[in-house]
């Protein structure tokens, strides 16, 4: 088998393995492919295969790509996965939890602790022009606290570096819209985005919209004026839309005559 089917197969066992996760009823034995009743013959078989075909040396030949993620992460899953099922006492404990994990009660403020961290190495490495490595550290900000706008900015902002990845950089710039609508920093990025890839009418409505939430933000207003031309103004297109308005509303007021 050569190596681009042995990359298929890895891929799909990564979906496979990823469906599991996500599946009703997930625990640990569903994860290796178990049932609660396994022996831990059956967990150490199962693990070693699994560790096996998700293999560093294995993920590594798929390159810095989504799937070689997904592959790390699901990965370490298995690898507490094994620690627990395989420890006596532990797998007693998860067993009386319902088969959930166990999470301490600081475990919140060390994990938003470490994404914050986390946010910090990427964002020394986006400005280094390392943006692979920036979207690593990022994305597992954003696993260990969903809820940072700028986590999804910088994310974005990575992906909007690699053509393959700029649908992905959209979603994630929304996603940090949506969190924090009255930024005109994520709208403007969004503006970026889309007149980087020649989709300037797109462009300039979430320029607009970064004028209206920040009517002096420079690089929304000369991008604006790159779209539209120098001979009309944002502010004087949006004078023509308040008289057009007023015209339209109180008609008298401008049609009375003299006398």
């Amino acid at each position: 088998m050569n190596e681009a089917n042995q990359n298929i197969k890895l891929v799909a066992r990564i979906d496979e393995l990823q469906a599991r996760l996500k599946a009703p009823g997930y625990n640990y034995f569903t994860l290796l492919g178990l049932t609660l009743t396994a022996t831990q013959k059956e967990i150490e078989a199962a693990y070693r295969q699994l560790s096996e075909e998700l293999s560093s040396d294995r993920l590594a030949s798929l390159g810095q790509n989504e799937a070689a993620r997904r592959g790390q992460a699901i990965a370490q899953q298995l690898q507490r996965a094994f620690q627990v099922l395989s420890d006596y006492n532990k797998r007693g404990e998860y067993e009386k939890r319902g088969y959930k994990e166990f999470i301490p009660p600081d475990a919140k403020e060390d994990t938003v602790e470490f994404a914050k961290t986390l946010y910090r190495k990427a964002l020394t490495l986006f400005n280094q022009g390392n943006f692979q490595k920036a979207i690593i550290a990022i994305e597992e900000a954003i696993r260990q606290n969903p809820g940072k706008a700028e986590y999804y900015l910088l994310l974005g902002l990575c992906q909007s570096e690699f053509t393959p990845m700029k649908r992905q950089a959209e979603q994630n710039l929304l996603k940090a819209v949506e969190i924090e609508p009255w930024n005109a920093v994520h709208v403007a990025a969004l503006g970026m985005l889309f007149y980087s890839v020649g989709l300037r009418k797109r462009a300039e409505v979430y320029f607009r919209k970064t004028l209206e939430l920040e009517p002096n933000h420079d690089l929304a207003r000369k991008k604006l004026a790159e779209i539209i031309g120098p001979e009309k103004k944002f502010l004087d297109q949006m004078k023509e839309k308040g008289e057009k308005l007023l015209k339209k509303v109180l008609p008298s007021l401008f049609n009375r005559e003299k006398h």
